[in-house]
């Protein structure tokens, strides 16, 4: 697999603001950023702001999630009041 360090950050993939909410949100190879091994799930996307952790399948599903936070109750709740 691939190494991933965006921005100094191992297992770091991309990371984006979302402008709705202001929040930072990255994707991680789940392994190489020592998050909990679950080979099912090896994509985790980060609310960096609120500690939220998403696991997907697939990076193109983490990527779908990461433009859309709605999983991450806070940012949800800002999304709802804009």
């Amino acid at each position: 697999m691939k190494r991933y360090s965006k921005h100094g950050l191992a297992g770091c993939v991309d990371r984006k603001l979302i402008r709705a909410t202001g929040s930072p949100m990255s994707i991680y190879a789940a392994d190489q950023a020592e998050f909990e091994d679950d080979p099912e799930f090896p994509w985790a996307v980060v609310c960096e702001t609120h500690g939220i952790i998403l696991r997907a399948e697939t990076l193109r599903l983490a990527r779908s999630h990461m433009s859309r936070p709605e999983w991450c109750e806070e940012c949800s709740h800002q999304l709802d009041q804009s």
